[in-house]
C-alpha cells in the first residue's frame, strides 16, 4: 500500500520522510509495535537517530525520502467479505 509523505496516521512507515517524528515519545506510542521494545533498545534507537539527524548522516543515506511523494513499504490491505454477500451490500437499513 503506498503511503503518502504527509500521512497523518501514527505508524512507523508514515514517518519514512520525517524521521524526526520518531524522536517524539507520543508518536512512538501511537504505534503498537513500540510496546514490544524494551526501554534500553528504545533509548539506543532515539540516541542513534538523534545523532544521525544532527550529524547529517541520516540525510546522506536517506534524505531522498524527504521529497518522495509516496513510500511503498511492507503494508498491505486485506479485506474480507463474508461468503454469500455481494460487494454492493455495504449498508444496512
Amino acid at each position: 500500500m503506498p503511503i503518502p509523505l504527509d500521512c497523518t496516521d501514527g505508524f512507523n512507515e508514515a514517518y519514512y520522510g520525517r524521521p524526526e517524528m520518531l524522536l517524539d515519545p507520543a508518536a512512538r506510542q501511537a504505534c503498537s509495535a513500540w510496546s514490544f521494545v524494551d526501554d534500553g533498545a528504545r533509548e539506543r534507537f532515539t540516541t542513534r537517530l538523534r545523532d544521525d539527524l544532527d550529524s547529517g548522516v541520516w540525510d546522506e543515506r536517506f534524505g531522498h525520502l524527504r521529497g518522495q511523494a509516496r513510500y511503498e513499504g511492507s503494508l498491505v490491505i486485506v479485506r474480507a467479505t463474508p461468503q454469500g454477500q455481494e460487494e454492493h451490500h455495504h449498508g444496512r437499513t
